[in-house]
């Protein structure tokens, strides 16, 4: 481990990552992927690690490309970095469930911020503020996004928007993926990401309801996920609202900004009327919040 504490004390120095993280847990890669010998990703590659590889986390992570420093589970002297987009904490499944089933994996990358289980959580204003497509796909990325805390007041924000889902499909993480697209033109998208309930145990009581509820939205509006993110028949309108999040940026739907809501907290699949609609959009204009006298309708359970 001499090389991985070399990495970590240079890492540290040049404020890569953090300075102090000890802690380990076991991962699994979700698909062949580069093992790199440094924090970024033009790093040089040391080899190629096979779909389903045993690694283990030091919770070392590069702020600002998305790497995590892991080490082969049964090589402890190959250390490297991996994109962390690619690994999931416990046994990726290898067969399809419907996502109802208890999670047999959870992901990694930013977790604690996509389930609302971070150390900002409770800094979340959830009252959610209407917005549309356009608006949501030009905020600018923030350069530097951490394991553990919200990246900028975005990410401490709950939005309320309306499109058609156009594609979705169950993720090696657990999480149902979304494809929003806008109605008006469906070149424009972002990404809704539903969590597995059982892989948001650290979020707060109330938050981890929204999302199993939604989840059951979800699921009972759209039937059993595919394995894999795939079109679907028709869109499917919706209005839903999250929470803002800035992903590294490789999923299907991610706009150039990576923008997802993540995790979704409400989502409503029933036709509304056009001149709901229409008060959205003055709502909108006038910088006004979901939820307030001419604002767009929250939504509510079937």
């Amino acid at each position: 481990m001499k090389r991985a504490t070399i990495w970590m004390l240079f890492a540290a120095w040049t404020g890569v990552v953090p300075s102090i993280a000890f802690a380990r847990q076991t991962l699994t890669t979700t698909t062949r992927v580069n093992l790199r010998t440094g924090p970024w990703s033009s790093s040089p590659v040391k080899r190629v690690l096979r779909r389903h590889t045993q690694l283990v986390w030091n919770e070392v992570m590069a702020d600002d490309d998305g790497l995590l420093q892991v080490v082969a589970a049964n090589a402890p002297r190959d250390t490297g970095w991996i994109a962390g987009e690619y690994l999931v904490e416990g046994t990726a499944a290898a067969g399809h469930h419907d996502g109802s089933s208890p999670a047999t994996a959870c992901g990694i990358l930013r977790w604690p911020v996509k389930t609302m289980s971070d150390a900002d959580a409770g800094a979340v204003n959830r009252t959610p503020k209407g917005a549309d497509i356009s608006t949501l796909i030009a905020f600018p990325a923030p350069q530097v996004r951490p394991q553990n805390r919200r990246a900028n007041s975005v990410e401490k924000t709950e939005f309320g928007v309306s499109g058609d889902v156009i594609e979705w499909g169950l993720e090696a993480d657990s999480d149902l993926h979304l494809v929003l697209a806008d109605a008006s033109n469906s070149s424009r998208t972002i990404v809704l990401e539903v969590p597995d309930p059982s892989c948001a145990s650290g979020a707060a009581t109330a938050d981890r309801d929204s999302i199993a509820q939604t989840r059951q939205d979800v699921l009972r509006a759209l039937g059993t996920p595919p394995s894999g993110v795939t079109a679907l028949s028709s869109p499917v309108p919706v209005i839903v609202t999250g929470v803002g999040f800035f992903d590294f940026g490789h999923s299907i739907g991610h706009p150039p900004n990576a923008f997802e809501l993540h995790p979704v907290l409400s989502i409503c699949f029933r036709p509304w009327r056009k001149s709901a609609l229409r008060a959205a959009a003055r709502t909108r204009s006038m910088g006004g919040a979901v939820g307030a006298s001419h604002a767009t309708p929250r939504p509510t359970r079937s």
